[in-house]
């Protein structure tokens, strides 16, 4: 059965080449705002990190969808990766402004970074599943100030989320991780790949 990744991410494409498996890419676009905004009304009481997963695993399903209803018989990933930190959700940078607005406010902190997927086939979902690393940046100091500034200067940080991508030169910033590297990077493609196999067979 054809497979379609819907995401323009290249990070993303490079982790499913690597695993050797038949695909191609689809862009799809979904109102996030609008998603995050109802999902959110209706999980008032929940933490930010419980909200960081409810919205990546909304989003990845929805991302599928959108897809899945213009390409019927074919299997559909759909992915989103979120930065979160115990009070806030970081999405992509508005600007420079506000990535070193980010950048500045995890150093020192542990965050997490969730990244939700969602398998769909025939517009109905087969499986779904949320993946976190948590992620700790250097303490701030004239170090960390160049490296901030340097690395907006690059304009890498402008999109992804949180400011930062653990495989280029934001890895600079980043102290300690716990959990899967490839999470962060925004695809858990150990799991990803072993239930593709499954429905290979």
């Amino acid at each position: 059965m054809e497979i379609i990744l819907a995401s323009k991410s290249p990070r993303r494409k490079e982790l499913l080449e690597m695993c050797k498996i038949d695909f191609f890419t689809e862009a799809s676009e979904v109102n996030e705002e609008e998603i995050e905004r109802t999902l959110f009304s209706s999980s008032k009481s929940k933490s930010m990190f419980e909200k960081a997963e409810l919205l990546t695993l909304s989003l990845a399903y929805n991302k599928a969808l959108v897809v899945s209803e213009n390409n019927p018989n074919k299997i559909v990933i759909g992915s989103d990766t979120i930065v979160v930190s115990d009070d806030e959700i970081l999405g992509k940078p508005k600007n420079h402004e506000d990535a070193y607005r980010m950048l500045r406010k995890l150093c020192g902190t542990k965050h997490r970074v969730y990244t939700g997927i969602s398998i769909v086939n025939n517009e109905k979902e087969l499986e779904s599943f949320a993946s976190f690393t948590e992620v700790e940046f250097f303490e701030y100091d004239e170090n960390m100030e160049k490296i901030i500034n340097d690395y907006i200067i690059s304009e890498s940080p402008m999109d992804k989320a949180g400011a930062y991508g653990i495989q280029d030169m934001g890895a600079l910033l980043i102290k300690n991780i716990l959990g899967d590297y490839y999470t962060v990077m925004g695809l858990p493609i150990s799991k990803l790949y072993r239930i593709l196999l499954s429905y290979q067979k």
